[in-house]
C-alpha cells in the first residue's frame, strides 16, 4: 500500500480531533468565564453583607453543587437562600440536639443579615409562613386537620391546633398538601410532612403555589373521584398528553377549582367536567383552564395536583357555584 494512502486515516483523525476541539474550546471558554464572573460576584457580595468564614464556606459548599456557574443566587434570591437553609437544616439533624437548635438558629440570623426575613409582598417560599396563620392540611391518607403556625425557622414549621381546638387535634403521619390563604394575595399550597424529631411540626415545602388572587371563599368537595376531559392544549397534543384524567376534587369557589389527577396535564390546557357538588347534583358543562400545577412526591394514585380557573362560566353555573361558596359549613 502507498505511503500516502496508509497515511490518511492518521491524518484524518487529526484533522477531526482539531476540529472538535476548535468548536469545544469556545464554549468551554465561555463557560468558565461565566464561572469566574459568577463566583467574583458571589466574594463581593459576601464581602458586602460581611458573613462569618463558616457561613461563607457553607454558601459556597452548596453553590458548588446546586449553582456553579451563578454562586451568587443564593446571596441574591431569597427563594434560592430557602433551598440553602433547607439542604443545611436536613444536614443538621445528624447533629446531637443543641449543635442542631444552634446551627438553625445560625441560618436564621444568616436569612435577615442578607435581608429575607420580613420582606413585604407575595410569599415566595414557605419560610415566608407567619406566626398565626392557619394551615388547612389534607393528608395522602387520613382526615383533614387544622392547625396554627406558631413558630416558623430553618428548619420546620412548628403548629399548635387552632384556639379552642384540641378535640381536633389528631397526629400527622404521613406526607399532605398544605394550604393558607392571606388576604389579597389569594391561597398558597405546599407538600409537606411530619419533621422528623420535632412535636407538632411539618417540613418546609421544596415549592409553593400561589393558586390565584382571589376574595371569594373556597368550598370543601368530599365527593368521589370522576372523569373529566383534556379538551384543548394550548400548543397542540402532543403523544403523552392524555385525552382525559381522572380526578378527585378538593375544593371549588366562583373562580376556579382544585383537583388532584391521576396524570400530569399541561399549564393552559381547558379541562371540560361534570362537577359533582354533593348530595347527588352535579353542575355539568364545565370549562377549566389549568393555571398551576404540582407533584406529590410519594407518587400515588392521583399524584398530580391542578389548579384550574372557570372559563366562560354560564348564569347557571355561576348561581350554582355561588350557591356552593356560600354554604358557611362548606367554607375553607
Amino acid at each position: 500500500m502507498s505511503p500516502v494512502l496508509d497515511a490518511l486515516p492518521a491524518a484524518l483523525l487529526a484533522a477531526l480531533v482539531l476540529a472538535a476541539l476548535a468548536v469545544t474550546m469556545p464554549v468551554t471558554s465561555a463557560r468558565e468565564a461565566r464561572r469566574a464572573a459568577g463566583w467574583a460576584r458571589f466574594r463581593a457580595r459576601a464581602g458586602q453583607a460581611g458573613l462569618s468564614p463558616a457561613d461563607l464556606e457553607a454558601l459556597a459548599a452548596w453553590a458548588r453543587i446546586d449553582a456553579p456557574e451563578e454562586p451568587w443566587r443564593a446571596l441574591e434570591r431569597g427563594a434560592d437562600f430557602d433551598r440553602f437553609a433547607r439542604a443545611e437544616a436536613a444536614r443538621a439533624r445528624e447533629l446531637p440536639a443543641p449543635a442542631r437548635a444552634a446551627r438553625v438558629e445560625a441560618l436564621d440570623r444568616l436569612r435577615r443579615r442578607l435581608g429575607f426575613a420580613g420582606q413585604p409582598g407575595l410569599a415566595r417560599s414557605t419560610h415566608d409562613l407567619r406566626p398565626g396563620d392557619l394551615l388547612e392540611l389534607r393528608p395522602d391518607a387520613g382526615e383533614r386537620l387544622e392547625l396554627r403556625v406558631a413558630v416558623v425557622d430553618a428548619d420546620a414549621i412548628v403548629c399548635a391546633p387552632p384556639s379552642g381546638a384540641e378535640a381536633r387535634r389528631r397526629p400527622l403521619r404521613g406526607p399532605a398538601w398544605a394550604s393558607f390563604g392571606r388576604d389579597g394575595e389569594g391561597t398558597y399550597r405546599f407538600r409537606t410532612r411530619p419533621a422528623p424529631g420535632r412535636a407538632l411540626a411539618l417540613e418546609h415545602g421544596e415549592f409553593l403555589l400561589l393558586e390565584e388572587r382571589r376574595r371569594e371563599h373556597r368550598a370543601r368537595l368530599d365527593v368521589p373521584p370522576f372523569w373529566v376531559a383534556v379538551e384543548r392544549l394550548p400548543d397542540g397534543a402532543a403523544l403523552e398528553d392524555p385525552e382525559g384524567v381522572e380526578v378527585a376534587a378538593l375544593d371549588a369557589s366562583e373562580g376556579g377549582v382544585a383537583l388532584l389527577a391521576d396524570r400530569d396535564v399541561r399549564r393552559g390546557a381547558e379541562l371540560g367536567l361534570d362537577l359533582p357538588l354533593g348530595g347527588g347534583e352535579v353542575l355539568t358543562g364545565l370549562r377549566a383552564r389549568v393555571v398551576g400545577r404540582g407533584f406529590r412526591e410519594g407518587g400515588g394514585r392521583r399524584a398530580h395536583f391542578l389548579h384550574c380557573a372557570w372559563v366562560d362560566l354560564d348564569p347557571v353555573q355561576r348561581r350554582a357555584l355561588a350557591r356552593l361558596c356560600a354554604r358557611p359549613a362548606a367554607w375553607l
